[in-house]
């Protein structure tokens, strides 16, 4: 170990016994610190939206579906725009998500944007964020019709605040697990877990949790666009990404079970574990490099919290929690201070064998780019 002061992550100084993991030694070793970031400035108030509040400016008004006025829009994202729209039959406001034009001529996000909103369809959960009808006119583009909700993403909500109160995070966790274990009860993968697509609502009794966007959700009995189409794509964020997504293994709910621990950690400490570009660098440290507690990061927070992120990234899945369920019932022991039921760490090393030839091949090309 090279000569001088403690190893830090981020400005805070790794605890003693981080010392004695050869593997997170190193990389905090030779990884440079994140600059601190000051808090975004709060925003003037906007009118409501389906997600955070970036209005573009106004457009002339245009029906779609023939029955759907989008009056302007709301939000943006990668391959869709979310309007504010009233429903002509009803006079229902309603938000409707739009395919761009180059997200609409590409078969392969063009598929994964309709399975994924049908699949969300099939959910009816108060943590899930309603989709009404998804429509594939013969002209113009697909679109989802959904619910308007009224509030701003968690993404918007770390942008003012950086990192939340524990109790804080403990309730929104278990509004996104409570939504995350329903998907998954319909054999769906949400596979896009990040706070951009946890949407805070308010309301009458105080303040809730959605799982929005399942645009690159792993649809069960829907085969896969890209192996149709013989063009690969990467599901899904890459700061929040488990390594059999990262590799192209099969996924399952503990691959969401990961990417909501990811989140955990964002929210206790206010910065990712490995807050970097997107880059091969940032892909091995999925795959590979265990996360820490947030503890290391945080002083004097609950150890119920460290355990419960730690089982919840674990790079083998069957380390993790087998459910959504069994990381739900964590939080649930956390919020009425009772002893976690699940969390014991593993009596085993944690590390990821690929379990297909794709994922070998992946592995290997993430190490030799090293």
């Amino acid at each position: 170990m090279r000569e001088g002061p403690m190893p830090r992550l981020s400005s805070h100084p790794l605890p003693a016994e981080a010392l004695r993991c050869s593997a997170l030694r190193y990389i905090y070793e030779t990884t440079p610190p994140t600059p601190a970031t000051a808090p975004r400035k709060p925003e003037k108030p906007a009118p409501p939206s389906a997600r955070a509040q970036t209005p573009d400016a106004a457009e002339p008004r245009r029906v779609v579906g023939g029955r759907y006025e989008l009056e302007r829009a709301i939000d943006a994202g990668g391959t869709a725009l979310i309007y504010l729209a009233k429903d002509l039959a009803t006079g229902d406001e309603r938000a409707v998500k739009l395919l761009k034009d180059e997200a609409a001529r590409d078969p392969i996000l063009r598929a994964c944007f309709l399975a994924g909103a049908r699949a969300a369809m099939g959910i009816s959960h108060q943590n899930v964020v309603r989709v009404l009808s998804v429509v594939e006119p013969r002209e113009g583009h697909p679109f989802a019709v959904m619910e308007l909700l009224r509030g701003e993403s968690l993404d918007a909500t770390l942008g003012r605040e950086r990192r939340l109160p524990p109790e804080r995070v403990v309730a929104l966790a278990r509004d996104a697990a409570r939504g995350l274990a329903a998907a998954h009860a319909t054999g769906i993968v949400h596979l896009d877990v990040k706070p951009e697509n946890l949407f805070i609502v308010a309301h009458a009794r105080g303040m809730s949790l959605k799982i929005l966007d399942f645009d690159l959700a792993w649809v069960p009995g829907v085969e896969d666009p890209s192996e149709r189409h013989g063009r690969l794509i990467l599901r899904g964020t890459a700061k929040y990404m488990a390594p059999e997504q990262i590799l192209g293994d099969p996924v399952d709910a503990r691959t969401d079970v990961y990417a909501l621990g990811v989140v955990l950690f964002r929210l206790l400490t206010g910065q990712l574990p490995f807050d970097l570009e997107l880059g091969t660098t940032l892909l091995r440290h999925h795959v590979s490099s265990p996360i820490p507690p947030p503890s290391w990061l945080v002083d004097g927070l609950d150890a119920r919290l460290d355990a419960v992120v730690v089982r919840a990234t674990k790079k083998d899945p069957a380390n993790r929690y087998p459910s959504m369920k069994a990381l739900l019932s964590d939080l649930d022991a956390v919020s009425l201070d009772l002893a976690l039921s699940t969390a014991a760490a593993p009596a085993l090393g944690d590390h990821y064998a690929p379990r297909s030839d794709r994922a070998r091949a992946a592995a290997r090309a993430l190490a030799g780019a090293a």
